[in-house]
């Protein structure tokens, strides 16, 4: 949730300042009011998206890029055939899960089920 926060930041500091710009220039009232209206719209709107985003999965070649190793956590896997692999991962540096997606693929569906038996029979985890 703190990344969210920090995007939302990103986004907001530009359009803040963008409205003083507007305020401070000399232009007729109504344009002032266009533009502070346009910068509330613009907030609310990012915020939203962002929002909307959370529950979805990221696809999962930014696993490897958010983690410093190359070892994760699978917790869960779903295959959608001819859609996805939807994964939940925990990165080395989290202690939470996270979704992700990957390309449907039958080898990477079978080499993930086989991973995840071995596991359950070993009772340990599916590391990749």
């Amino acid at each position: 949730m703190l990344e969210l926060f920090l995007y939302f930041l990103l986004i907001l500091v530009p359009i803040l300042a963008l409205a003083a710009l507007v305020i401070k220039a000399p232009t007729h009232i109504g344009m002032k009011v266009l533009a502070l209206g346009i910068a509330a719209g613009l907030l609310a709107a990012s915020y939203l998206a962002g929002t909307a985003l959370l529950g979805q999965p990221k696809p999962a070649r930014l696993a490897l890029l958010e983690s410093a190793s190359d070892e994760v956590v699978v917790v869960a896997s779903l295959n959608v055939e001819g859609k996805a692999i939807y994964l939940w991962l925990i990165l080395p540096q989290t202690n939470s899960p996270r979704a992700y997606s990957l390309p449907w693929s039958q080898k990477t569906a079978e080499a993930l089920r086989q991973a995840q038996v071995q596991a359950e029979n070993n009772g340990t985890e599916v590391r990749e």
